[in-house]
């Protein structure tokens, strides 16, 4: 007789891990790996949308895209919005979560809680629809209001200098809230033992932020940070909507020209090869930014 093989416990509960995450890589190998692939194949061809037909054509779409006077400057656009949105939306939703946190406004953190909050989860179209009034250059609210302190009318949406500011405004308004949340359930959960022996030693409330408190939120930090450079690089429907690109190229992004490279002038083949240049940026900026918080994020 043939002796039974028994699976042992360990053996099973790694079968059972296997099967729980299978979904999940499926999901990750279906709608990422192989659009990436797929993509990245389109970007050396001359592929006609409608028909499907393509040629390949080797770099030619990428070195079309490179010379692009339209392409370079929403390259740089993108570098603008990835600095500053990021930063100020990091910085905003640091300073709001202290804010909240004080102890002054515990009472009342649950409505301030709300009310930052509250943009995000508002769509963003809408948002940027209202916003558009508010930056309109004669009958703006923000105009209005800068005429009552003396200040004369900004042309928003219409000054090439001041287009990409508007789009930050709006980028910070709608997506500080979250960054504050994240950042808020990571004060709240720190230890209060070792921010009162801090201040027992005379340490003072800006000492002990950078000394103490600091130090153990940076991982969400950093996270916020990530998350927020992400969405920069990715920003599309803002722009759109507010300035469409302009004025004068002035606030164009690289996903609002991948859209219409793709989708307006039906040139799939440079669409796909901006998009896999994003990629690799997106790569990049990423890989930098986790080997330069190994200097200041602290994991202990």
């Amino acid at each position: 007789m043939k002796e039974k093989k028994f699976i042992t416990l360990e053996k099973q509960r790694a079968i059972l891990g296997y099967c729980f995450t299978l979904p999940s890589f499926l999901g990750f190998l279906v709608f990422v790996v192989i659009p990436v692939v797929w993509a990245l194949v389109i970007s050396f061809q001359k592929y006609n949308i409608f028909t499907g037909a393509t040629s390949f054509i080797g770099t030619d779409n990428y070195k079309a895209i490179l010379t692009e006077p339209r392409a370079l400057q929403a390259l740089l656009n993108t570098l603008w919005y990835a600095v500053f949105c990021t930063v100020f939306n990091t910085l905003t939703g640091l300073l709001l979560a202290l804010a909240v946190n004080s102890e002054a406004a515990k009472r009342i953190s649950v409505i301030f809680r709300a009310i930052y909050f509250f943009p995000s989860l508002i769509g963003l179209t809408f948002v940027a629809v209202i916003w558009q009034v508010f930056f309109q250059t004669d009958f703006g609210v923000l105009n209005y209001y800068l005429g009552k302190i003396g200040i004369p009318a900004i042309g928003w949406l219409s000054n090439q200098h001041i287009s990409k500011i508007a789009v930050l405004i709006l980028d910070v308004w709608k997506n500080a809230g979250l960054s504050m949340l994240l950042i808020l359930a990571s004060l709240q959960s720190l230890s209060k033992d070792i921010i009162e022996a801090a201040e027992i030693d005379g340490a003072k409330p800006v000492r002990c932020f950078i000394s103490v408190i600091f130090p153990m939120i940076s991982p969400t930090v950093f996270f916020v940070l990530v998350m927020n450079l992400t969405g920069a690089l990715r920003l599309y429907e803002s722009a759109l909507v507010l300035t469409n690109g302009g004025p004068g190229n002035s606030s164009l992004s690289l996903v609002m020209l991948i859209t219409e490279k793709s989708f307006t002038s039906m040139n799939y083949g440079q669409g796909t090869a901006l998009s896999m240049l994003l990629l690799i940026f997106i790569i990049i900026v990423t890989a930098i930014q986790f080997v330069g918080s190994k200097k200041w994020v602290n994991y202990d």
